[in-house]
């Protein structure tokens, strides 16, 4: 028998048969989350208007999230030992520890509720305001993300996790917020700390040592996990833990080579979608992201050999650092104002311009580390920078939309030698742009229009003249 949530979700890529089988599993983690029959009408409006829904694979996409989102609702009621880790993170110990056990549940939370009750449901805000009103006021340059990941454990959405992955290599708020997490629940925390000052033009000749202290974070993390959750990490964990990045991978190499198609196949509204997965799940929801991806990525090969796509040909092409997470009118503006947008910095770094380690390392934390350190996003700014050349080549940019977050530390602090330097070095014209990728609240598509308009404008001119 139909229910008040059946057409969303199959809106969001759910089969019939899947409904069924999962209907006492969907009422539950829906009553739990606030969500009655009153939102579905919003709910169905906001996913056709912000995504491609006649594209099956983005549909699948959408239903990867709604999966993921009930198995986190339901991690604890189910018997699961809960980990949490931030985002950005290294993904590696969230896959070990997924892949050593059955029983543990590991994710980001927060991107998971932009993902759904952002991007899906359009009901964020009351969760952010409930982490502003429970240790991370408003006004005091805090991340959303984390507003996000404390409000949902303090309206009872989201359960208290059993341990917490603190990201301070990268984000050093992560680590204080973790902090607040063990002040509030008692939740212990296994901390990753790394050093991402370096010399200017140092990156990619980095010294071994800095993969032997991050290496020996993260194992000295992975011992506190065994301990904490009572497991063993297997010996072929990091073996078990590529199943699915792998492929991932795979998938993301042939997806860029389509996008560097003109037109462009496909907004980059729906390759957020699938990036960000990739760095927020390890369990049924990257599983099913996979099999959204194969089917995403054979719609967009018949797109491009049908000339057809989400942009005019001829358009600027510009890079975006990265799509927002909870408001995809914010990513979609920029190609509205005429922009074709091919890659985002986590796009390129999966599946176009990728660094392998220089050496062999041991044990897993090193192994991990050296992969980390030889993509250079936790590395440094000039890394990210030269990045940022060599996928001005691939994709044939005409320019980059920097976005940067004034509320995060290790992003913000590059925006304008980023800027200086990209244009110095590429002669490519650069928008360094301030946003708050997880909350539109003081960001929205409607303010940061000109901005991105006046450089839209700019670029076509110049491409113009370029013509003549």
């Amino acid at each position: 028998m139909a229910d008040y949530y059946d057409e969303l979700f199959k809106l969001c890529g759910f089969e019939d048969e899947e409904i069924e089988e999962e209907r006492a599993r969907i009422e539950k983690a829906l009553e739990r989350l606030g969500i009655g029959s009153e939102d579905m009408g919003t709910a169905d409006s906001w996913v056709r208007q912000n995504h491609d829904v006649t594209l099956k694979g983005v549909r699948k996409l959408l239903g990867a999230w709604l999966k993921e989102l009930i198995d986190l609702v339901l991690a604890r009621d189910e018997g699961k030992k809960i980990v949490y880790f931030g985002f950005p993170a290294i993904l590696g110990p969230g896959l070990m520890l997924s892949a050593s056990s059955e029983d543990v549940f590991v994710c980001a939370p927060d991107m998971v509720l932009d993902h759904t009750m952002g991007q899906i449901f359009n009901k964020l805000t009351p969760i952010l305001e409930a982490g502003e009103a429970n240790g991370l006021p408003s006004g005091h340059a805090l991340c959303s993300l984390w507003q996000a990941k404390i409000g949902g454990v303090a309206m009872g959405m989201i359960p208290v996790p059993h341990l917490a992955l603190a990201s301070s290599y990268y984000c050093d708020m992560g680590s204080k917020a973790d902090d607040l997490v063990t002040a509030q629940y008692g939740v212990p925390v296994a901390y990753i700390d790394g050093v991402m000052d370096s010399k200017w033009g140092e990156y990619p000749n980095y010294l071994p040592e800095r993969v032997y202290y991050l290496g020996a974070q993260i194992n000295q993390a992975l011992k506190k996990a065994e301990k904490v959750l009572d497991i063993e990490i297997v010996p072929d964990a990091w073996e078990r833990s590529q199943k699915y990045s792998l492929p991932f991978r795979d998938n993301m190499v042939r997806l860029v080579e389509l996008m560097k198609a003109d037109p462009v196949p496909v907004s980059v509204a729906e390759l957020e979608l699938m990036e960000a997965l990739s760095a927020s799940s390890t369990g049924r929801g990257i599983r099913e992201g996979i099999k959204a991806m194969e089917i995403l990525t054979d719609e967009m090969e018949e797109r491009v050999k049908a000339g057809r796509g989400v942009s005019e040909k001829g358009a600027p092409r510009v890079m975006l650092r990265a799509g927002h997470t909870s408001d995809p009118r914010v990513t979609r503006l920029v190609e509205e104002t005429g922009l074709a947008v091919p890659l985002t910095f986590i796009l390129g770094s999966w599946g176009g311009v990728r660094v392998k380690p220089k050496e062999n390392y041991n044990t897993p934390g090193e192994i991990i580390a050296g992969y980390e350190m030889a993509g250079g996003y936790y590395y440094g700014t000039d890394a990210q920078i030269q990045f940022y050349e060599k996928a001005a080549e691939l994709m044939k940019l005409d320019g980059f939309i920097a976005t940067y977050i004034y509320n995060c530390r290790p992003v913000a602090t590059i925006s304008h030698p980023q800027k200086k330097y990209l244009e110095e070095k590429t002669g490519l014209p650069v928008l360094s742009l301030e946003v708050d990728g997880f909350d539109s609240r003081a960001y929205s598509a409607a303010s940061l229009r000109t901005k991105v308009e006046t450089f839209a404008h700019m670029l076509k001119a110049k491409k113009k003249s370029a013509k003549v």
